[in-house]
């Protein structure tokens, strides 16, 4: 609506430039039958202005992030289909047998780009959820607007939005915490297969099950502690430890669903808030 007044106003505006119409006896017409310009004035309220300036970027990253978030889950499946056929001695525990579990310490090629592929999303979704949460952060968000029941829908706006940011930092630490575990024990049991070479006799070890890290807090530094941040450890059916892989892709199907409601909740009041702008 703002822009679509803007865009009037200019081309009133510009017309009042351009040249006089030829009458048909080759003069111009006169001066004096051309009405005088019009100039529009655009007119907002406070609630609209942050709508328009702070909430829809934060919005826009939100949504943004659905899409990234939402490719993890078949890179999962990826992954488990290469844990599964992993075989050759060419990985550290390959037998040349198919494997005979979901175990996510399972290696092969298909397991190593899957895996390269789930660490693209994590910067830019990490990326995202910051710059979304110093907007909706911000002082001036919820600074008086001279209305009460406007200052109530933008605080009301701000707390569903930081809501729907937690459960994407919680898959987020999925994502990125299965990342690392799996890259780090990588890197632990690296060159293990060329341990006989170098000594001259079998001292092939059977590859660990690393622990994985405690999950990293999701409270970004920098930034204040978001009031509902979630835990991924109360994850249903997810608990810290040792892990089918198949309970990772379902925890992420959780918080995703979870994810959903509570940006369908924003949406419906953000969408009433602009409903009284074009009034």
């Amino acid at each position: 609506m703002q822009r679509s007044l803007l865009l009037s106003a200019c081309v009133l505006t510009c017309a009042g430039f351009l040249p006089l119409p030829a009458l048909s006896d080759g003069t111009g017409a006169s001066a004096a039958s051309t009405p005088p310009p019009q100039i529009y004035h655009v007119v907002t309220t406070a609630l609209c202005a942050r709508l328009h300036e702070r909430v829809r970027p934060a919005v826009a990253m939100i949504l943004q992030n659905d899409q990234s978030i939402a490719k993890s889950p078949p890179l999962f499946k990826k992954y488990q289909r290469g844990a599964l056929t992993a075989i050759g001695p060419a990985y550290p525990n390959g037998n040349g047998a198919p494997a005979t579990s979901d175990s996510v310490y399972n290696h092969s090629p298909e397991t190593d780009m899957a895996l390269q592929q789930m660490s693209y999303l994590v910067i830019p979704v990490a990326r995202n959820i910051i710059a979304a949460q110093t907007i909706l952060d911000d002082e001036k968000l919820l600074a008086p607007t001279g209305s009460p029941a406007d200052d109530a829908k933008l605080a009301q706006i701000k707390a569903q939005l930081l809501e729907t940011i937690a459960f994407q930092n919680a898959s987020l630490d999925l994502i990125n915490g299965f990342v690392a575990t799996q890259q780090m024990g990588e890197l632990q049991h690296y060159g293990e297969e060329l341990l006989s070479g170098i000594q001259g006799r079998d001292t092939t070890l059977q590859l660990q099950q690393a622990k994985p890290n405690q999950w990293q807090d999701p409270n970004t530094p920098g930034l204040p502690p978001n009031p509902y941040a979630f835990d991924p450890a109360t994850v249903p059916g997810l608990a810290v430890g040792y892990n089918p892989l198949q309970r990772i892709m379902d925890g992420m199907t959780w918080l995703q669903v979870e994810e959903q409601k509570r940006e369908g909740t924003a949406g419906a009041t953000i969408s009433a808030a602009l409903a009284e702008c074009g009034k």
